[in-house]
């Protein structure tokens, strides 16, 4: 057995070290996430908001520039760029490139037509030889022209005749015009046209009174109105064209206004490259300062409502601070870093410090710890996006989910500890927010009470009405103080209302999430267990009506008891209502489901009944895993009878033993255990071992009844029962005057109706 002791005590060193290196490494990591999201830099000492009064003078330590805000700054640049007019440049190349590509269109379609002509020669005297032989040889000669044919299409496409299959290039094939004069009546049309000047299109934007023209290495400023474009230019050649052939045949025109359409390009195109640089140049000569500060000049009094340009000082004054290099050197960069996380060591410090002093067991579980600082993480991601990024109103940010899913998942006043740290360290982050964290530890208090006890979805309208009355209440209180402007107001207030509406929607649907995510149980799926429709209810009503009936007033002095000492009453409830599913197995066997003058146990020894009575927690388990109940629920199966004896048939075998002088086996008449852990699962244990123990009692009375509870009581504090639950002395006294009441309520009598007595021996006799 030593080494056996041993290896366990080493496992749970190696255990206890894992957890605590674990601890570490989590909270590490959230400090260091949550030192990410402040604002880049060390924090500016003056940072006041517009409306804001100051709280000391400001005396400008140095010489420095007052800088323009980004978008006073960027509507300078913006009107600088607009005076850059869009650049031009003539090209004296078109013309020739014109002639140039016109003589190329011209021989290809000459050499097209002649190949076209000698192909069809071909195909003529093929269709009239007869030898196949030189028919085979002559088709392959075909193809090979064919495919001549079709490579000089192609290279005419390329050049810009795009649809040669019009009836006009078929009239081409059959007439063969002159390919010579076809190009000079388009050189006649289109060459005038590059003397005026075609301009290509206009950048983008409104419209350009004026343009920027190079040629020739000379710039000039013109109307784009003093050139044609190219629609205009291919009217005037159109109206040429017209004129030269309106006497022939219209497909020469159609011929003509094809090649034309090819080769035409305008020759004063808008240089973007030009343009662009012109423009950086100009937003990069716009000056960036609107004046200056002196060293020892006032900037601003104590108790003073910051204005725009106070403002846009203490913005100037904060950049030349990182100008001068206060943040910007390594050194600077790695303290600034450290202090942030240093300041989010010591706000969330009381918060894990009451868990580990407190709530030891949500300290010591790795799972729940990364929970907490996922949701960390997650609420700070969003309050920088929505107020650094997204430039909404920090009223948008959704601290209320945090807070609704704290409270759900532990309870309110672990809820309550983190919201503190979570505001204050959110609040710092958006540049010392007081409004912010006055209002969300407000909403977030409010939003803990409505959720605090939750017992049905429709809480959820109460979250919102709450949510969105504590944000407006707030915003208005803080407008009573400052001058903010109406607009502000209002889109502080738009804001807010949204949030409100849509954070404890948001809510439920993450703990459904979270739920199946970290295997954690709430009071949503409780909610759900309850229900009696649910299959291992239903088959325990019809099963065993008895223990089903059992349970229920198990179940209400449970949650009477939990009530009264703050535990979970729906918990408590729950627990009662599964705590003997295992009854169903064999509920035969159980004096509660069986009919009177029937008892199976007559015909068993009374170590066998102790068997199948200690069965029914075993039957429990498997059907508690079998159905997939949350642990803390399954909890409920073993530990409502911990490791007592099933005392009725215990006393009968040691009866039977001293009659026999034979040895019993005390093992056998225990049950499995555990023992309770958890004050719900204690207070069921008394609950249950009460409510069965005073229906044995004759002529119950308040007296009786408590003398019951104390004697129970005392057997499962003399018996180790309670030794590993957090129940006090003080809140057993509390669990009994708490189930007194509802006890003898349920021990209450009915009045006899007249005539019932004697039906009752009418029907004794009958049987």
């Amino acid at each position: 057995m030593l080494p056996q002791s041993k290896k366990v005590v080493s496992d749970e060193k190696q255990y206890h070290l894992w957890l605590r290196i674990s601890q570490v490494s989590l909270i590490l990591l959230l400090l260091v996430g949550t030192a990410l999201f402040f604002p880049k830099g060390k924090m500016f000492q003056f940072d006041y908001a517009v409306d804001q009064i100051t709280t000391e003078t400001i005396i400008a330590p140095f010489d420095f520039d007052i800088l323009k805000t980004e978008s006073a700054l960027e509507k300078d640049r913006l009107i600088r760029e607009d005076a850059i007019l869009p650049v031009f440049i003539w090209d004296n190349t078109s013309r020739d490139q014109v002639n140039t590509r016109l003589d190329q269109i011209r021989n290809q379609l000459a050499l097209w037509y002649q190949a076209e002509k000698e192909l069809s020669v071909k195909r003529g005297y093929w269709q009239t030889i007869q030898d196949s032989v030189v028919a085979d040889s002559l088709l392959y000669l075909l193809q090979e022209d064919s495919l001549h044919v079709l490579n000089i299409k192609h290279d005419l496409q390329d050049k810009g005749l795009k649809d040669l299959g019009t009836p006009s290039w078929s009239f081409f094939l059959e007439k063969g015009p002159s390919t010579r004069q076809l190009t000079n009546s388009v050189k006649q049309a289109l060459l005038p046209q590059y003397m005026l000047g075609i301009i290509g299109d206009l950048p983008p934007g409104e419209g350009h009174i004026r343009i920027s023209m190079i040629m020739r290495g000379k710039e000039s400023s013109r109307n784009p109105q003093d050139f044609r474009d190219m629609n205009e230019a291919w009217e005037s050649v159109q109206k040429v064209l017209v004129g030269i052939y309106l006497n022939s045949d219209p497909h020469m025109l159609q011929l003509t206004e094809d090649m034309a359409r090819a080769v035409m390009v305008p020759n004063l195109n808008y240089s973007t490259e030009l343009t662009e640089n012109r423009k950086a140049e100009a937003r990069n000569l716009v000056p960036i300062s609107v004046g200056k500060v002196f060293k020892n000049e006032r900037i601003v009094d104590a108790n003073t409502r910051v204005t725009e340009q106070i403002k846009q000082k203490l913005d100037s004054l904060e950049k030349e601070y990182i100008r001068r290099g206060y943040g910007e050197s390594a050194a600077n960069r790695l303290m600034t870093i450290m202090g942030k996380i240093l300041l989010s060591a010591f706000l969330l410090f009381f918060f894990f410090a009451y868990l580990q002093t407190y709530r030891s067991q949500i300290f010591n579980d790795i799972k729940l710890i990364a929970l907490v600082g996922i949701i960390f993480i997650l609420t700070l991601a969003m309050a920088h996006t929505i107020v650094y990024k997204l430039q909404w109103s920090e009223f948008f940010v959704p601290m209320s989910i945090a807070a609704m899913i704290f409270t759900v998942v532990f309870d309110g006043r672990i809820a309550f500890i983190i919201m503190v740290s979570l505001t204050m360290l959110t609040g710092i982050i958006l540049s010392n927010n007081i409004p912010f964290i006055v209002a969300n530890l407000f909403v977030s208090s409010l939003a803990i009470y409505t959720v605090r006890r939750l017992r049905s979805r429709s809480q959820i309208l109460w979250s919102i009405l709450a949510v969105t009355s504590g944000y407006v209440a707030v915003i208005a209180v803080f407008e009573m103080i400052q001058f903010s402007s109406w607009e502000s107001v209002m889109e502080h207030m738009i804001f807010a209302a949204a949030n409100g509406f849509l954070s404890p929607l948001l809510t439920y649907g993450f703990l459904v999430l979270i739920e199946r995510s970290f295997k954690i149980t709430t009071n949503l799926t409780l909610l759900e267990l309850l229900d009696f429709n649910n299959k291992l209810l239903s088959n325990l009503a019809m099963k065993a009506p008895g223990t089903f009936k059992h349970s229920i007033d198990v179940g209400n002095l449970a949650v009477a008891a939990a009530e009264a000492v703050g535990a979970n009453s729906l918990l408590a409830r729950v627990g009662a209502y599964y705590h003997d599913i295992g009854k169903a197995e064999k509920p035969e066997y159980f004096i509660e489901n069986q009919l009177r003058g029937t008892n199976k146990h007559e015909k068993l020894s009374p170590r066998l009944s102790a068997t199948v009575i200690v069965a029914h927690v075993k039957d429990g388990i498997k059907l508690a895993n079998e159905y997939r109940l949350p642990s803390i629920v399954a909890d409920f199966v073993p530990m409502h009878h911990g490791r007592t004896r099933v005392e009725y048939f215990y006393q009968q075998a040691l009866e039977r033993a001293k009659e026999t002088g034979s040895e019993i086996n005390e093992a056998d008449f225990r049950y499995p255990g555990p023992r309770p852990n958890t004050k719900e699962t204690g207070i069921l244990m008394l609950a249950e071992a009460i409510e069965a123990a005073s229906r044995s009692i004759k002529n119950p009375n308040p007296q009786r009844l408590e003398t019951l509870m104390d004697t129970i009581i005392e057997s499962r504090i003399k018996g180790g029962e309670l030794i590993n639950c957090p129940l006090t002395f003080r809140d057993l006294e509390t669990i009994k005057g708490a189930m007194m009441p509802v006890l003898t309520g349920s021990m209450h009598e009915r009045i006899e109706y007249p005539g019932q007595r004697k039906k009752l021996h009418i029907m004794d006799d009958e049987d």
